[in-house]
């Protein structure tokens, strides 16, 4: 996509001075499109440690539609125990556009303040306290893959996708979001109302069935 002038002036009008951690796109590449699942076997988050010397922190507005930079965003969902049931987000206030539009992750952007080591986990972290009260049923952190969109107007987003179990969760900001549980079937029922990032992992667990 083309930044023209006023896009641009738009983009700064409304990230203002907003910094977001990027890293070239030749370096992720070979990521492929849509979900790519990563072997559970190999479940190390030492290996994301490979992105703090991959990236740098830059003007949001200057890497967004930037087909050179791919932002980072950790993407997480939320299991019961029995991680039979993911608990969804439904937007019922906001951008009218968008209601009753629903989300299976919870995350966002990489900021400043999660670096300079260990980004896309402190921001992991971060993003959950700011989204969600929650009560992890333990403190096993599975990260089972990567997400990413190439065809639609943000292909310049790359998720790093991770799941935790949880007890009870609760979304803080209920005046524009909430919260439900799903089963697998119940995702599959409403599969056409999540965003693209959802769609594709929730074509992973219909083939799957499980997703430990």
């Amino acid at each position: 996509m083309i930044v023209d002038n006023a896009l641009k002036a738009k983009l700064v009008e409304k990230y203002k001075d907003e910094q977001v951690y990027v890293v070239p796109f030749e370096s992720v590449k070979h990521i492929e499109d849509k979900f790519s699942a990563i072997d559970t076997k190999d479940n190390s988050l030492k290996q994301l440690t490979k992105y703090d010397n991959l990236g740098k922190f830059i003007l949001r507005h200057d890497a967004e539609y930037n087909p050179i930079f791919q932002q980072l965003i950790p993407y997480v969902l939320i299991a019961d125990p029995s991680g039979e049931k993911f608990y969804v987000s439904k937007r019922i206030a906001g951008d009218q556009r968008l209601i009753k539009s629903l989300s299976l992750g919870f995350g966002g952007h990489i900021n400043p303040c999660d670096g300079p080591t260990n980004v896309i986990l402190n921001a992991f972290h971060r993003e959950l306290q700011e989204e969600v009260d929650i009560k992890l049923h333990d403190d096993k952190i599975h990260f089972i893959g990567h997400v990413r969109d190439l065809t639609s107007s943000t292909p310049d987003h790359l998720g790093f996708v991770f799941v935790v179990k949880a007890d009870k969760v609760r979304i803080k900001e209920s005046h524009v979001l909430e919260g439900q549980w799903m089963t697998l079937k119940e995702l599959e029922d409403n599969y056409f109302n999540f965003e693209s990032w959802a769609k594709y992992i929730i074509d992973y667990l219909y083939l799957r069935k499980n997703i430990f």
